[in-house]
This record gives C-alpha cells, structure tokens and sequence, in this order.
C-alpha cells in the first residue's frame, strides 16, 4: 500500500470516528429524561423575618399592623440532565388541616440553567400577614412537585403522607411567591435557580 493511498484510509477512519462521536453527543442531547433523571432531596419549612429588618432602609418603617414573619418552604433537588430549561415546581401549603375550614395555597416557580448536580435549591414565601391571617405559624402540610416538560418525576409531602392530599380540595393560586418576589429578591440568586423574566414580577 503506498503513502498516499494509506494517507487517505486513516484520513477516512478519523472522519468516521468524528461523526460517530457527534452522533453519539446529539443523541445524549437529545435523550429524553428518564424517571429518576430528576429527584427531590429534602424540603423545609420555617418562618423567617425579611433580610431588611434589621435597619438601613430608614424610609421604609415597618407599620404595626404588618406582621414580621415571612413563612418560607424551600426545596433541593438533583437532576442528571447535562443542562435543563423550564424545570417547574409546584408548592402546597395548607392551613387548618384539622378544622372545619382548610385552606390550601398553590404556587408555583420555573427555573432555567440548571444543569447536572446535586446542589440545586428552589423555594417559595407567603407574605407576613397572609401567614398571620392562618394563624400566624407555619402550615401543618406541605408538598412540592417537581415537572419537566409537563411530565411529573417527583413529589414530596411533609409530613410524610401516601395520600396525595393536595388534590382532595381546590387551592388558592397564587397565595405563594417566588423569591423574586419578596425582601429576598436580590439574595435570591446566589442561592436559588434563575427564574425566567415572566416570572419576575407579580
């Protein structure tokens, strides 16, 4: 086999091998997300006072009849997906489980630019007096949904529950804010997922 003849085989052999690596790249682009591929870790809910409380905004004085205590219910999650766009989840909280008068608050948060790992955060906030108004304490039931084109991965009650109790009465949208929303707005994005601009604003 001459040089020149042998030059051309491997010049053959390596453009094969680079269309069967691009393949094999577009092809994990493209998978679709397999259950499992997106899984809540943990959530907490705890009530909190806004990050200006302490002072520095002395245009801004906290009037008596607003309560202080911001009730927060905060999520992580983990994805295996390289990068993710349009990863929705969907928050529960409901008051007065025991008594004649539930109410149950629905929110919901979409988060773009996630990608692979384990250390993704997402969370939710409910205004002091809407929280004062319940009774002023955290709720007795919260759940969170995780979906990802439409499609549910994973759910998550606390307390733990079989039941999905959140679709057993009609909840009241938009009672729960994204942290954008909120004292928190600017803190937010060093700690939670970005969330697009539609979502930015009440």
């Amino acid at each position: 086999m001459t040089t020149s003849v042998l030059r051309r085989v491997v010049m053959v052999i390596v453009a094969a091998c680079g269309v069967t690596v691009a393949a094999q790249a577009q092809q994990a682009a493209t998978r679709e997300p397999q259950i499992g591929d997106f899984r809540l870790k943990s959530v907490r809910t705890l009530l909190q006072q806004s990050p200006n409380s302490g002072g520095g905004a002395a245009d801004f004085v906290r009037p008596a009849t607003l309560f202080r205590d911001w009730l927060r219910i905060e999520v992580q999650f983990e994805t295996k997906v390289d990068w993710a766009d349009g990863v929705k989840l969907v928050y529960y909280a409901l008051y007065g489980a025991k008594t004649k008068d539930p109410k149950l608050f629905k929110g919901e948060v979409i988060h773009n630019y996630v990608n692979k790992g384990s250390q993704h955060f997402s969370g939710m906030f409910m205004h002091p007096n809407l929280v004062r108004r319940c009774g002023g304490g955290i709720p007795q039931m919260v759940a969170v949904q995780l979906y990802f084109r439409d499609r549910l991965f994973d759910q998550v009650s606390d307390p733990a529950s079989n039941q999905r109790w959140w679709e057993l009465m009609t909840p009241q949208p938009e009672a729960l804010l994204t942290p954008v929303q909120t004292p928190w707005g600017i803190l937010s994005h060093d700690h939670y997922e970005a969330v697009p601009l539609q979502q930015r604003s009440p």
